[in-house]
């Protein structure tokens, strides 16, 4: 079938009311203030809890939807005070892995609010990037965004059903730009995907959960939340896929959700470095093929030399029977466990890993 470049729903149709927005302030340099994007989108249409693909309603990150004349799409936001898988940071600090899944849940609502994507599709993630500008960590300003602004891009389709597409979001506070990013997706029918995944043979059953390593030396407090586990190579370890983690595997899925591969990815960073507490400024996660649960999958984490402004690059890699299943370089900062600032934490004993 003939993959076509589709048309979206733009301003003055029925699904969503007509909010006027300049571009500017979309596609120009990094400022902290951005005063066209200010308003908040509250007198939208409502999201949905299906349109998000979460369970929870407290994992609901996106409330209201509008489609702009300019063909973006603004969305109010609103985080958690303290989110299941994306904690906040030495107790206090917002966690910035949640720009990931604000990112994710945006992609997911442009699809079914401004594209009529059916709620039973699976969406297929390719990539995804997030960055908390420097300008914005340096100055102290809150995370937690009241506004996403999304424009889609290089979308196409099969017939009249969405098939790719990929996408551009940043993130404000008022004025305040407090991040970006953006994410490239698929979209797969219940037959199609059927005939993708199928069934797997009655004697593939989950593989053995392992030991975690410590929650503590993760920046966890809970057993259940650690998703690496010692495998006795130095740099290394073992990803753990517990199903009856309640946010993770939300809803079924027959391997493990991006949501947390990237956790994973966090956690290895952070053992690697070595530090007790550490935020995640930006990262730049790709998504190979699927992270089967019948079987085992590794991770290596390797990084440099800290940056002039603190951040300490760290490769990730996910591999499974002998290939990269995931892949992510991020950017890592250790964190004061007694505040926001950008403090530095000691280093956690590898001797314990």
């Amino acid at each position: 079938m003939t993959v076509l470049v589709s048309t979206p729903i733009k301003a003055g149709n029925s699904m969503a009311a007509t909010t006027a927005m300049s571009s500017a302030g979309v596609t120009g340099r990094n400022t902290l203030t951005r005063p066209s994007h200010a308003a908040e989108a509250a007198d939208g249409a409502r999201i949905p809890r299906e349109f998000v693909h979460r369970a929870d309603d407290s994992d609901v990150l996106l409330t209201h939807f509008q489609a702009c004349a300019d063909g973006s799409y603004r969305m109010a936001a609103r985080w958690p005070r303290a989110h299941a898988l994306f904690s906040p940071v030495a107790g206090s600090r917002e966690n910035p892995m949640l720009m990931a899944e604000t990112i994710r849940q945006a992609g997911a609502v442009v699809s079914h609010m401004a594209y009529d994507a059916p709620t039973d599709l699976h969406f297929l993630l390719w990539d995804l990037r997030y960055e908390v500008p420097e300008e914005v960590l340096g100055a102290g300003v809150p995370l937690s965004p009241a506004t996403a602004v999304v424009r889609f891009d290089d979308v196409k389709m099969r017939g009249k059903r969405l098939s790719s597409f990929r996408f551009e979001v940043e993130l404000y506070r008022g004025a305040v730009r407090v991040g970006h990013g953006a994410a490239s997706a698929s979209c797969v029918s219940p037959a199609a995907y059927s005939r993708l995944r199928p069934a797997r043979p009655e004697s593939a059953d989950p593989a053995p959960l392992p030991a975690p390593v410590s929650p503590v030396l993760v920046g966890r407090t809970r057993a259940q939340d650690v998703l690496v586990a010692p495998s006795g190579t130095p740099g290394s370890w073992l990803l753990r896929a517990d199903r009856s983690h309640p946010v993770i595997f939300d809803s079924q899925s027959d391997h493990m959700p991006g949501r947390g591969v990237i956790e994973a990815m966090r956690q290895a960073a952070q053992l690697a470095t070595g530090y007790e507490h550490i935020i995640v400024p930006s990262m730049n996660a790709e998504f190979c093929r699927y992270v089967e649960l019948d079987r085992p999958c590794h991770l290596t984490a390797e990084h440099r030399r800290p940056l002039p402004d603190g951040r300490i690059p760290t490769r990730v890699t996910l591999t499974q029977d002998d290939e990269v299943a995931a892949r992510g370089m991020l950017m890592v900062r250790p964190a004061a466990a007694d505040s926001g600032a950008n403090g530095t934490s000691a280093p956690a004993a590898f001797a314990t890993v």
